[in-house]
């Protein structure tokens, strides 16, 4: 079995999350959005960078394929860090997952840190 190449996925933690991001792979152009989910209220109040996912928090990633007939979702969950991910012809390695509370539908430079990568598994 062969290990796909990763790219690294140019997300600016510092612009906050939601986010999206156009990246062409092969012969396809891609959307991949990120969001950060919490539902513990209490973590909204802490100084410092949320690990994810934990109880009450997660990230979640969508990956779009855009067509012809306009786009198609080829993935959608929560991650975790240094699990692969598949969507479709696409891999997806995540190995750092740190969010701010303050960069939730909010930008800055709060520490906030996603570092993930995506490679083609075949041709498109």
């Amino acid at each position: 079995m062969n290990t796909p190449q990763y790219l690294r996925i140019p997300i600016d933690a510092d612009q906050g999350f939601p986010q999206a991001i156009r990246i062409a792979l092969g012969e396809r152009i891609y959307v991949l959005s990120t969001y950060a989910n919490v539902t513990d209220e209490s973590l909204l109040l802490s100084a410092k960078p949320l690990e994810l996912p934990k109880p009450g928090a997660f990230l979640a990633v969508e990956v779009a394929a855009e067509e012809p007939a306009g786009t198609r979702i080829l993935f959608r969950r929560k991650i975790v860090p240094n699990l692969e991910y598949h969507a479709h012809e696409l891999s997806l390695l995540f190995t750092e997952l740190l969010v701010h509370p303050r960069n939730i539908n909010g930008s800055g430079a709060f520490g906030s840190k996603l570092v993930g990568g995506v490679a083609l598994r075949w041709a498109s």
